[in-house]
C-alpha cells in the first residue's frame, strides 16, 4: 500500500511564501491601478530597504529603527523614482515604461552587490519566537503576519481607490492623464503618491521575505517572478484574486517538494505561468497589459 506523504509542513510552508507572493503582487497591482506601470524593480528596492535594516542593526542600532529605515529607504527609492524618471515617461508606451523600471532593478543589484556583496546572510524578526502549531507542524507568527498584511493591504486600497477623492484621482491618472490634467488633477502629486506607497509595500514585504527565505538581493529581486504571476492571473485589476493566486503559487511550489519526480522542477511554475497569461492575453486581449491606451 502507498503511503501518503504528509503535506501538513508543505502546506504552511507554502502558505507562508504565498503569502508573501500575494503582498508583493498586491503592491505591483496598486501601482498599475494608479500608473499603469509594471515595476519590475519592486523586489530590487525592497531588498536594498532589507539589506539597510540588516546593516543598521550590525552596527547596534535597535530593531524596531532598523525596519522602519527599511521601509523609508524602499520608499524613499520607489518616490524618486517615480518623480524622476516615471513622470518624463508617461505619455510613453507601456514596455518602455516596464523597461525603465527593469533597469533600475539592474542598478539596484549592482549597488547592493558593491555595498554588500552578495554573500546570502541571515535576517530574523521577533515574530520567529512564537506562534500556534496547526496540522502538527508551528507556525510562526512572521508567516501568519504575512498573511494579514496581503488582507489588510487588499482591503485598504479596494478602500482607497474606490471611496475616496485621492483614489479616484489616481485612478483618473491611469485612465487618461491628459484629461485628469484638463480637469486638475496634479500628475506629479498623484504620482509621486502612488509610488510612494508601491515603495513602502516593497519595503515590508523585503523584510518578511528576507526573513522567511534569505537575506541575498537576488533572491529577493526575483520575487517579481511569482509577484506578477499573481498579478497576472488577476488581469492587474482583482485585488482578491491576486491573493488567492499568490497562496496557490506558494503551495504548488511547496507540495512540489514531495514528489522526486517534480521537485527539482517547482520553481519554475511561476515562470510557466508568466509565460501563459502572456500568451493568453496576447491572444484574447483580455488583460490590462497589452492595452496600448493605459486602461
Amino acid at each position: 500500500m502507498l503511503a501518503i506523504p504528509d503535506f501538513g509542513p508543505f502546506i504552511v510552508s507554502g502558505l507562508a511564501i504565498g503569502a508573501v507572493y500575494a503582498l508583493s503582487g498586491l503592491g505591483l497591482v496598486m501601482l498599475y491601478r494608479t500608473t499603469s506601470v509594471v515595476n519590475f524593480a519592486y523586489g530590487a528596492v525592497g531588498a536594498v530597504g532589507a539589506l539597510t535594516a540588516w546593516e543598521l542593526q550590525q552596527n547596534g542600532l535597535p530593531e524596531w529603527v532598523s525596519w522602519i529605515a527599511a521601509i523609508l529607504v524602499s520608499t524613499a527609492i520607489s518616490t524618486l523614482y517615480g518623480v524622476l524618471i516615471a513622470g518624463r515617461l508617461s505619455g510613453r508606451d507601456q514596455s518602455v515604461n516596464a523597461a525603465a523600471t527593469l533597469g533600475v532593478a539592474l542598478l539596484m543589484i549592482g549597488f547592493a552587490n558593491w555595498r554588500w556583496s552578495d554573500t546570502p546572510r541571515s535576517f530574523s524578526l521577533p515574530t520567529d519566537d512564537f506562534g500556534p502549531t496547526v496540522l502538527g507542524v508551528r507556525i510562526i507568527a512572521t508567516k501568519i503576519v504575512a498573511l494579514a498584511l496581503a488582507a489588510a493591504l487588499s482591503w485598504g486600497t479596494s478602500v482607497v481607490l474606490h471611496r475616496t477623492d485621492t483614489g479616484l484621482a489616481m485612478r483618473s491618472l491611469a485612465s487618461d492623464r491628459t484629461l485628469s490634467s484638463v480637469l486638475g488633477v496634479s500628475q506629479q502629486r498623484f504620482g509621486a503618491l502612488a509610488w510612494a506607497m508601491s515603495g513602502a509595500v516593497g519595503g515590508v514585504s523585503g523584510l518578511l521575505l528576507a526573513d522567511l527565505v534569505r537575506l541575498e538581493v537576488r533572491t529577493l529581486t526575483f520575487i517579481i517572478v511569482p509577484a506578477a504571476a499573481a498579478a497576472l492571473v488577476a488581469g492587474l485589476r482583482s485585488l482578491p484574486i491576486v491573493i488567492l493566486a499568490g497562496l496557490g503559487i506558494g503551495l504548488v511550489e511547496s507540495c512540489g517538494a514531495v514528489f522526486t519526480s517534480v521537485s527539482n522542477y517547482r520553481g519554475i511554475v511561476p515562470y510557466a505561468l508568466v509565460i501563459a497569461m502572456l500568451m493568453w492575453s496576447h491572444r484574447s486581449k483580455s488583460i490590462a497589459i497589452v492595452a496600448k491606451d493605459g486602461r
